[in-house]
Parts: C-alpha cells; sequence; structure tokens
C-alpha cells in the first residue's frame, strides 16, 4: 500500500513524495519542516477495452501497461484503480434509453415545453406547476400517469 506525503518547510518549500505506508517518517527538527500530511495513494488509470491492467519490470523501474505509467518500486495491484471512461457510442446509447422515458408538454400559458421523465416508477417534471402542488403532482404528471396507467 502506497501513501503520498505532502511536506512543507520553513523555507516555503513544498515537497510531494509517494512512499509506502510503513515508510512514512518524517524528522521536523532535523530537516525544518513547518507541516506534513500523509493520505493514501492510489494510481488512477483508465480502464482498457480488452487489456487487463499489469505492472512490467522494465530496465528503467516498475511501469502501469497498458497506460504506460511509471510508478514506485513496491507497487502493488491494490494501488491501482482503474476508471472506466464509456465510449461515444455507449453514451449516446444510454441516452436513447433515457429519452424514451421523456414525455413533452407545451405550456398553456407561454412557449414553453415542459417536460415530464420517467425514472423507474417514479415521475418529474419540470415546471412550476410541480413546486405548487401540495403532492408535487402537476397536470403533466397526471397525464402522464393516466397514459402509463400509473396509480
Amino acid at each position: 500500500m502506497l501513501s503520498q506525503l505532502i511536506i512543507g518547510y520553513e523555507d516555503g518549500r513544498e515537497e510531494v513524495k509517494i512512499v509506502p505506508s510503513n515508510n512514512t517518517k518524517i524528522y521536523p527538527q532535523r530537516d525544518k519542516i513547518k507541516y506534513g500530511f500523509h493520505k493514501p495513494f492510489k494510481y488512477e488509470v483508465i480502464k482498457h477495452r480488452i487489456l487487463p491492467v499489469v505492472i512490467a519490470n522494465c530496465p528503467n523501474g516498475k511501469v502501469i501497461m497498458p497506460a504506460g505509467i511509471d510508478c514506485h518500486p513496491e507497487t502493488t495491484l491494490d494501488d491501482i484503480i482503474e476508471i472506466v471512461v464509456e465510449t461515444e457510442q455507449e453514451n449516446q446509447e444510454k441516452k436513447e434509453i433515457i429519452e424514451k422515458n421523456v414525455f413533452e408538454f407545451k405550456s398553456s400559458s407561454s412557449d414553453s415545453i415542459y417536460k415530464v421523465r420517467q425514472n423507474g416508477d417514479k415521475l418529474k417534471c419540470d415546471c412550476p406547476g410541480t413546486w405548487r402542488a401540495k403532492d408535487r403532482r402537476c397536470k403533466h404528471i397526471k397525464e402522464v400517469e393516466k397514459i402509463l396507467n400509473i396509480k
């Protein structure tokens, strides 16, 4: 397990170090340290679609692959977080699924268009009538409930 040390010196310098958790000792008087912070550290790596994360031993030190990030010599797979980044196509597919549960209504008093969105069994409308209604069910939500046979 790795830790991040942030050390501030009396001369105004600040130093950030990545060290093993069992090696987080500092010597304030000897090194003229004004403050020091210690927190757990994890490398953040974007998850590859196919390849798993590995730590490769190279001649110049350890490298997190397939990202190609140089890392501390004592890094383990527990010190790495994989971040999932969705592709544009995946985002578009999700948006299409979400948009299927959207109902639009034209305002009776202006040119505004209000949307009622269904999320599971809950309905939400973005019109001001939602806030006025005691039960938070405006006329648009009641109309969608009739269409979907809810309540």
